[in-house]
């Protein structure tokens, strides 16, 4: 088992990087003396902690934001065309700022103290994953040119990055004892719904291709993700109509449709629900 130091990724004074990790397959274990903030940008993978005798595994997939802290042996493994972001710094680099983020109830689970079967990740949206994408490649261009004043701007655009992580609903990770087939499936359909959200997903489909039944496999979706398959397919659905609401000037009957809503006032019924006004005063309230 190797561990990893700071100056082999960091050849200056400042203590932060940003490392993109195309993984295929495996991960080997190591540990390292630095802070890594992790962020998935696609695909899935499992994540083990501990070491060969006593390891604790966890499926994490796009959308997950987890830490490892200094000296946690771990390891990514069954690597299914995952891509993710490694932010690593020095857990130095943000002293004078540890008593205002200690203020969040999210920081303790996120960047405390934990043991193998306590394990907390965020999971973001896609609009809060557009942001954060932003965020992450301005932070490498700064780290990578190196313009005057970078320290300053990478330690802020770090800060703003944490802060959205910090303000999302923390989830417990579901320990997974034995990566099972049935995991992998469901990380198949969330990849799908991600990707298509205006599909129709009929339960009895989806729980007869994961080879469960309806209750077992909504549970083990929810544990997966948070949400049950048909609250999680809401919210993509929801989410891509304010980025086209936002970004596009296609007329709301054709967004409702794009987005699976066949029906043009339920759509507008379920949106103002959601969010508390309707489509069109959103597109102009927010554009």
């Amino acid at each position: 088992m190797r561990k990893e130091k700071m100056d082999k990724w960091i050849k200056s004074d400042f203590s932060l990087q940003v490392i993109v990790t195309n993984m295929d397959d495996v991960v080997p274990m190591h540990c390292h003396d630095f802070v890594e903030l992790v962020i998935f940008s696609k695909g899935n993978a499992t994540h083990s902690i501990g070491h060969r005798h006593k390891k604790t595994s966890y499926s994490v997939m796009q959308g997950d934001c987890f830490v490892i802290m200094p000296n946690e042996e771990h390891t990514f493994e069954e690597g299914n065309q995952a891509v993710y972001y490694n932010i690593i710094f020095s857990p130095e680099l943000l002293s004078a700022e540890l008593k205002d983020l200690k203020e969040f109830e999210t920081w303790n689970p996120l960047f405390g103290f934990k043991n193998l079967n306590e394990r907390t990740k965020v999971h973001l949206g896609l609009n809060e994953r557009v942001l954060v994408k932003e965020y992450l490649l301005r932070l490498k261009e700064e780290l990578d040119n190196r313009p005057p004043g970078y320290k300053i701007c990478a330690k802020s655009i770090l800060l703003e990055l944490i802060l959205i992580i910090l303000r999302c609903t923390p989830k417990k990770m579901v320990v997974t004892q034995n990566v099972k087939k049935t995991d992998s499936t469901i990380l198949s359909i969330v990849d799908d719904m991600e990707k298509n959200p205006e599909k129709h997903y009929p339960l009895d489909d989806l729980s007869r291709k994961s080879n469960m039944c309806i209750s077992g496999f909504t549970k083990k979706f929810r544990n997966l993700t948070g949400m049950s398959p048909n609250e999680y397919l809401l919210s993509l659905r929801m989410e891509k109509a304010e980025q086209l609401l936002l970004k596009s000037s296609l007329p709301v009957y054709e967004i409702a449709e794009q987005c699976g809503f066949y029906d043009i006032n339920y759509f507008i019924k379920v949106f103002r629900r959601i969010r508390d006004t309707t489509p069109a005063k959103f597109r102009r309230m927010n554009r």
